[in-house]
């Protein structure tokens, strides 16, 4: 049996109404940018705030 969709708001506050999913493709990196803008910093600032609030190392896997 197939897994039934549910559409709902998308997660980033735009209005529109995924297919199933928190965000419409491409809009979860809206959020990222917003985040970023917000603490005034970079990937690297926001990774240390993650890591500090969590006490846990953000691992980056190498390809």
């Amino acid at each position: 049996m197939p897994r039934k969709i549910v559409p709902k708001p998308c997660a980033c506050g735009c209005g529109g109404i995924t297919k199933g999913g928190k965000f419409i493709p491409g809009h979860d990196t809206r959020v990222y940018r917003a985040i970023l803008q917000h603490i005034d910093g970079d990937v690297l600032d926001l990774k240390r705030i993650i890591e500090q609030t969590t006490d846990r190392t953000v691992v980056v896997e190498q390809d």
